[in-house]
């Protein structure tokens, strides 16, 4: 990070006037005392960590923070960088801290106390952010591209990055959207992935094979983008060449989706990864390898550089969906990759690297790369976690979290509508409760 440092004009050779030395001295003194107070504040307790942190909980958590300080120090800052248009705002903003009325709201409509109850079992995902962050369904987003589409505006491009493709539905979505390509359809994708109803696909927490896909307006046809690609990149080998497959036979691989079979994490490689019994399968990865080949693998720095080197064409939607790894993807993208996101997607987990990583750490630094972030949820429901965390958010349940690039003026209507919504929700106040009693007991019984 450049530092640029102001110059006075006053020659070494005096003294500055008194005053301005007492200004000096205060303004040290105040800094000093504000760095200490930061860096001895209270931490979250040991009673809303998960038991993995306890007793040591605040020694793991410093340990944490300080790989994500020398992570970020390890960012190579180059004298010039290569031109990206329409990315950065040349006003970058900053996000307000939530109001001790508004946490105590969220604090409602997010309880604690399934979290803290059943965190010696996350799997059975008895938690407030699990339940209101499911199946989200990314309105703010599908809005935006809608409101393109019906302008009859043209973007300059459009790029996706599906990590952790699985069946594709998401990402064949994700492109029709973005590309206004009506030819990008989840029925023929479902054909093509099926064999014509031959094969059976693994399970899917969210139905996505059966829920409807991106409206675009029938009135005429769109003007596509002048650069339309979508990544999807999957590690299983039964489901990426399934993959491959598919989109060879739809021939949608000469139209921008790439299907490419490794596994994205922080460093560069190859690593064993589970064959796969059924094509589509999910909770398998890295974590639990089982009757394994070995896969190539790639940080996401090094897949950006190497499949889309072009630097000044933003990477518009970044989908990360790795069982349980999915910051080790995004520390992989830190110094190249990450900054030219403008919304990104993720999942928070309770396994693999994610179970030694408190989502407090996380949000802060997606906060200094410029990201907001929220719980994603469903029906017009979204809760900004940015400088409005709460301490049972660092137990580990499975949830999804999507973030905006504040700073990039071509998503600030993405992120005004996120903001907004957010607000709308809190608004809400007793209306919305996320706890197993409001939110699944009467489906379950």
């Amino acid at each position: 990070m450049r530092i640029n440092r102001k110059k006075d004009g006053s020659s070494f050779a005096c003294s500055p006037p008194r005053p301005i030395v007492m200004v000096r001295v205060s303004l040290i003194f105040f800094t000093s005392f504000f760095i200490i107070h930061h860096l001895t504040r209270e931490r979250p307790t040991d009673h809303y960590l998960p038991e993995e942190y306890a007793p040591d909980s605040v020694a793991r958590e410093e340990s944490l923070r300080k790989h994500h300080v020398d992570t970020m120090s390890q960012i190579v800052v180059k004298d010039e960088v290569a031109s990206q248009p329409q990315q950065q705002s040349s006003q970058p903003t900053k996000v307000e801290q939530c109001t001790a009325e508004q946490l105590a709201t969220i604090k409602k409509q997010l309880p604690p106390d399934d979290c803290l109850k059943n965190k010696g079992q996350p799997w059975g995902q008895r938690c407030s952010h699990t339940y209101a962050t499911r199946c989200p369904d990314a309105v703010w987003l599908e809005d935006f591209y809608t409101d393109i589409h019906k302008r009859r505006q043209t973007k300059d491009s459009f790029l996706g990055i599906f990590v952790g493709c699985n069946k594709g539905m998401d990402a064949v979505n994700a492109m029709r959207m973005g590309s206004g390509d009506a030819t990008f359809d989840k029925d023929l994708w479902v054909e093509a992935m099926t064999q014509g109803g031959k094969r059976t696909l693994g399970n899917s927490v969210c139905a996505q094979t059966t829920t409807p896909q991106f409206a675009l307006p029938d009135e005429t046809e769109l003007e596509p983008p002048s650069f339309s690609q979508l990544h999807c990149i999957e590690p299983m080998p039964i489901t990426a060449d399934a993959l491959t497959r598919s989109a060879q036979q739809l021939a949608w691989d000469d139209k921008g989706f790439v299907v490419t079979h490794a596994a994205i994490s922080k460093t560069d490689g190859s690593i064993p990864f589970a064959r796969g019994d059924k094509v589509g399968e999910e909770n398998k990865g890295i974590g639990n390898c089982k009757d394994c080949v070995d896969v190539p693998m790639y940080s996401l720095n090094t897949y950006v550089s190497k499949f889309i080197p072009d630097e000044s064409i933003p990477i518009n939607y970044l989908s990360v969906d790795v069982e349980g790894f999915d910051m080790d993807v995004l520390l992989g993208g830190a110094d190249h990759a990450l900054p030219r996101v403008h919304y990104l997607e993720f999942e928070y987990n309770w396994m693999g690297s994610w179970k030694n990583q408190p989502l407090s750490a996380n949000i802060e630094w997606l906060d200094e790369q410029g990201f907001t972030c929220y719980w994603a949820g469903f029906d017009n429901m979204i809760w900004r976690i940015t400088k409005c965390f709460l301490d049972h958010y660092d137990v580990h349940f499975w949830s999804n979290v999507a973030c905006v690039n504040r700073n990039v003026d071509d998503v600030r209507d993405v992120a005004n509508s996120m903001e907004r919504l957010f607000l709308e929700t809190v608004a809400r106040k007793d209306e919305v409760v996320m706890d197993y009693e409001h939110r699944w007991k009467g489906q379950n019984e």
